[in-house]
């Protein structure tokens, strides 16, 4: 019985037994089902057998209408297994799950449909499916079918859509359902862009009246629409509580990794490249004005890097390219030639020199890896790093990696009372 104010969802110490071994397996269900034919309860196993482990272990959590839970984790920690046991496609080995209300899942895009038969022919089909009477499915067809924005497509067999418009149908399916628990693996990573933020903002007209379990790699998604998170590590939580304290406490599972800071920036920098067959005596440095070369800049002032280099033979279409990375890896962006739209004449074993000029840097104090590449059309004749460039800056506050030029003004005129 569920005991608090409006809860909809308990999970009692719910545990999960698979096998990477057949023969457990079959075991395991001829003893489980020889029980239920003698009408004994099943019991939880004592000892695992040769394979076994739990996929899930001893997991208990609470959700009350309104809330919306995040479920995270490193792959195969247990999410989609713990989606799949609520959703009641698997039985729990141990404990118990307390549902009031009806529930929908969006846990495989595919699941329940007939993929033979048309998309309006599935929308009756999935919502009988989820308990839904014709009449009732009948009221809210035009707006099943307006939401999913399907068009002509809707008289066609669903094996003919995209991953895309296959989410699109079932997530509209799902919503006009209006279950009090909506559990999503993941889903909302297909399709497009404005689709999925016309399904989040669908989502958040939801929690007035159901519960959400949310599993993504989102973690945007996660701190976004949850109030607790629950991180789970090799089928036991890791933590549960407070959505950033999970996703820190995430993110250092996760960069738990032997390799070293200068290895995951080489990782990014890779390949290295030359072909020196082709090109010799390349030299590519951050410098000031006067060509000297600098590895620490202000915002604010103007940044130059040289590239000098000889080529062996005639280039048909040269292109320099510099990406540029912060320390943590993370793209900002990249000067190129072809970008200007400028073509230059190369001459064959003559050394070339050129310099990139980058007025006003509005990069944001820190550190920032890049690479510098040479090629020719498509082909590359040389790529190498460059000298980490630190940037240093007066401001207090900023936001981002950037600082654009922004300004504000009050626009209203009007008299105090």
């Amino acid at each position: 019985m569920l005991m608090q104010l409006n809860t909809v969802l308990e999970v009692d110490h719910v545990s999960k037994l698979y096998s990477r071994e057949q023969i457990s397996t079959r075991q395991r269900l001829a003893t489980t089902f020889t029980r239920a034919l003698m009408g004994r309860p099943s019991s939880p196993p004592k000892k695992l057998k040769s394979g076994e482990f739990w996929s899930l272990e001893d997991i208990s959590f609470t959700l009350k209408r309104g809330e919306a839970l995040g479920v995270i984790g490193l792959n195969g920690a247990g999410k989609t297994t713990l989606l799949r046991t609520l959703a009641g496609q698997l039985l729990p080995d141990k404990g118990e799950i307390r549902i009031l209300g009806n529930s929908a899942a969006m846990i495989d895009l595919t699941a329940g449909f007939q993929m033979s038969e048309s998309g309006s022919r599935n929308i009756h089909l999935r919502g009988a499916m989820l308990g839904r009477s014709k009449e009732d499915i009948e009221a809210t067809y035009d707006e099943i079918l307006d939401f999913a924005e399907l068009g002509d497509a809707i008289n066609a067999p669903v094996s003919t859509y995209s991953s895309g418009m296959l989410m699109r149908l079932a997530f509209s399916i799902m919503v006009m359902s209006k279950p009090d628990i909506l559990l999503i693996d993941e889903i909302l990573s297909v399709g497009d862009f404005t689709f999925r933020q016309k399904c989040l903002s669908r989502i958040r007209e939801m929690r007035a009246h159901a519960a959400i379990i949310l599993v993504s790699h989102s973690m945007e998604q996660i701190k976004l629409f949850c109030n607790h998170v629950i991180l789970l590590n090799k089928g036991r939580v890791a933590f549960k509580g407070d959505p950033e304290e999970a996703i820190s406490t995430y993110e250092k599972m996760k960069n738990k990794s032997p390799i070293s800071k200068e290895e995951a920036q080489a990782q990014v920098l890779a390949p290295q490249f030359n072909n020196a067959e082709l090109i010799k005596q390349i030299e590519h440095f951050w410098c000031n004005k006067d060509g000297q070369h600098i590895t620490q800049i202000h915002t604010g002032e103007t940044l130059y890097l040289k590239v000098s280099f000889i080529v062996k033979y005639k280039v048909q279409r040269l292109i320099i390219g510099v990406p540029v990375w912060t320390e943590d890896r993370v793209y900002v962006t990249g000067f190129s030639t072809e970008l200007q739209e400028k073509t230059f004449q190369v001459i064959p074993n003559k050394r070339m020199e050129f310099i990139l000029k980058v007025p006003n840097l509005n990069f944001n104090p820190g550190s920032y890896i890049s690479n510098c590449g040479i090629t020719d059309g498509l082909e590359f004749l040389y790529r190498g790093s460059n000298s980490t460039l630190v940037v240093t800056s007066e401001k207090s506050r900023y936001w981002g990696i950037v600082s654009l030029p922004h300004y504000w003004n009050a626009t209203n005129k009007g008299e105090a009372s």
